[in-house]
């Protein structure tokens, strides 16, 4: 596979792979985007055994800022970012709870959301973007186009266009905004720290900005369907559903080598995934703030 060498010049992580289907588990179904890292917490959905297509959001980690306190409900996607989460519910609507972010996402009707430091982002069923919080400023308001994904990561944000162009916007002090030209992307990924990863139409994996941990030094010969970063490490799910890792910072590398996963999402230094035989989920990295700790009904 191929890399790039962008990364010397320059949560959050939620899986957010489209095509997932819903996957059944002891009695319960997680739904296609059910899990999300943020810097240090996590959330997933969880759904009854009667149901398919919304549950409600379980959360574990650091909670000072109410950012595990999920409002009740049924949600059918989540995100995590720095001290509050988000999620759509069944209506198509953004609640967000926690702290750290000042205002309400606008109204529309939301396929997907994303959460960075003290922003988010949604995707409109009309595929445009538009954007809340504090971080917001003339940098980062979202462009105009027809968008298929957005992720949010610290202060800046990118998206994938329809036709598979990658765009991103915000802090650009170590060249995360800097998207390779002539490349066409099936997801994007901004990291809680100051680089980018993206999933390639032809199944590569290619990263920049800062490569100071080597955070952008992609492992060869590996085909791969998602990408998640985290502020000096990413992790990636192969076509085989194994987690590959790179980078340094605090055991997020330390993913399972053997296992299969649906989904993975990654902290800022932690990372958890679905797994793929028995639905489980497991986390991994860093065991401070409970972050490692799997709620028993997940």
């Amino acid at each position: 596979m191929r890399t790039y060498g962008i990364c010397v010049a320059s949560a959050f992580a939620v899986a957010s792979r489209r095509a997932w289907s819903a996957t059944e588990t002891l009695g319960a179904y997680l739904d296609e985007i059910s899990i999300a890292a943020g810097v240090e917490h996590s959330c997933a959905i969880y759904l009854p055994s009667n149901q398919n297509v919304a549950g409600r959001v379980v959360c574990w980690g650091d909670n000072q800022g109410g950012q595990c306190s999920a409002p009740a409900g049924e949600f059918v996607q989540i995100s995590c970012g720095r001290l509050h989460s988000c999620g759509i519910r069944q209506d198509e609507t953004i609640e967000c709870w926690g702290s750290g972010i000042i205002e309400k996402a606008p109204e529309g009707i939301y396929q997907q959301v994303s959460s960075g430091d003290f922003h988010s982002c949604g995707l409109l069923r009309d595929h445009s973007i538009r954007c809340w919080g504090e971080a917001l400023s003339e940098e980062t308001t979202p462009p105009k186009g027809s968008f298929v994904q957005v992720s949010c990561g610290r202060g800046y944000t990118c998206a994938v266009k329809d036709h598979g162009q990658g765009y991103c916007w915000g802090e650009n002090s170590q060249g995360q905004c800097d998207v390779p030209s002539n490349i066409s992307f099936l997801q994007i990924s901004a990291s809680s720290g100051d680089f980018t990863c993206g999933v390639t139409t032809d199944f590569a994996v290619i990263c920049w900005g800062n490569n100071s941990r080597m955070q952008c030094s992609v492992p060869q010969n590996h085909q791969f369907i998602l990408v998640s970063a985290g502020r000096f490490s990413a992790c990636g799910l192969t076509k085989a559903r194994y987690i590959v890792c790179w980078g340094l910072r605090s055991g997020v590398t330390s993913a399972p080598k053997d296992t299969q996963f649906d989904e993975i999402a990654i902290g800022s230094n932690h990372g958890c995934g679905l797994g793929h035989s028995d639905g489980k989920i497991q986390c991994w990295g860093d065991r401070s703030q409970n972050k490692l700790l799997v709620p028993s009904i997940l």
